[in-house]
């Protein structure tokens, strides 16, 4: 489904990503754990293509996306949901109206449609009843869940989700950490999360990779990396 080979990223002559390889197999959840600095979000913007490697390839369907015209990440894109830090809500919209919006932009379904499909898909995040309140109007973990909802209403091939637990309390951060579970079982969804919350993330990911300024320094199942000899592994553990 992705595969990520020999990846390298400078900014400023600045190395962020220094060789980072793996693959994530369809329909796993993949997470992507390390201090901040370490190049989690930078390695998530080039699955999306919004960053380019400076050296390296990445293949999503055995697909070079280098080598993707404009209409290829089109049709990728849709395909693609992308979960932000901060929910990224169009605040003047009503929760309706921001998960409606790709809908409305990518399919030809008619109000009565959408408005179904919207309402389903908010259920199974667990916000019914909350379509006409508006993002300010709401706590950061139902944010979070709206921005979940909008970013699969187009039945999402590949979820990223961007340090959904930021900003929230232990009970919250276990909320958000379980709806990803159960919306990436629900669709089959390819999901690759980044996060530096190791509780949750070993509760939900089926592997995980850990990451040290910009380097793969281990990657496997939560056994596997437990019993990692890697002293800076064993460190970010405990």
């Amino acid at each position: 489904m992705i595969k990520v080979s020999h990846l390298y990223k400078s900014f400023n002559s600045q190395a962020i990503l220094k060789d980072v390889s793996f693959e994530v197999k369809e329909g796993e959840i993949i997470a992507i754990l390390g201090q901040s600095g370490a190049g989690k979000s930078v390695l998530l913007k080039h699955l999306i293509g919004l960053l380019f490697p400076d050296q390296g390839s990445i293949e999503i369907d055995s697909r070079d996306i280098a080598k993707f015209s404009e209409q290829d990440w089109l049709l990728l894109r849709k395909k693609m949901g992308y979960l932000f830090q901060d929910g990224a809500l169009y605040d003047f919209m009503t929760i309706f109206e921001n998960t409606a919006f790709p809908l409305k932009e990518h399919t030809q379904l008619n109000k009565k449609e959408i408005g179904e499909k919207v309402r389903n898909t908010l259920s199974l995040v667990g916000l019914e009843g909350v379509e006409q309140k508006y993002p300010s109007q709401l706590s950061g973990g139902m944010q979070k869940r709206a921005a979940l909802a909008r970013a699969v209403i187009l039945n999402s091939k590949i979820l990223l989700c961007d340090e959904p637990t930021s900003g929230l309390d232990p009970v919250r951060s276990r909320d958000i950490t379980d709806v990803i579970l159960n919306i990436s079982r629900h669709f089959n969804t390819t999901t690759v999360i980044t996060s530096h919350d190791m509780k949750n993330s070993f509760r939900i990911a089926d592997r995980l990779i850990i990451m040290k300024d910009g380097s793969l320094v281990a990657q496997g199942t939560r056994e596997e990396i437990e019993s990692t000899d890697n002293d800076f592994v064993k460190e970010f553990l405990n």
